[in-house]
């Protein structure tokens, strides 16, 4: 099934990542003020998960 990153738009195959209270919520606060319509309960997907952890530390 495909579905859709509410960040980066893309299209991918399995699923999203779920918004999880396990979640760093510094990664939370930095995808909000880029993207202030975003919902946590929509997730994001890997990709976009990992470009902003690494936008965090500097990479």
């Amino acid at each position: 099934m495909e579905y859709k990153c509410d960040l980066c738009k893309k299209s991918i195959s399995g699923g999203v990542l779920p918004y999880s209270e396990h979640v760093e919520d510094h990664i939370m606060e930095l995808i909000k003020a880029r993207h202030p319509d975003w919902v946590e309960t929509d997730g994001i997907c890997k990709k976009c998960y990992e470009y902003y952890k690494n936008e965090l530390r500097g990479k």
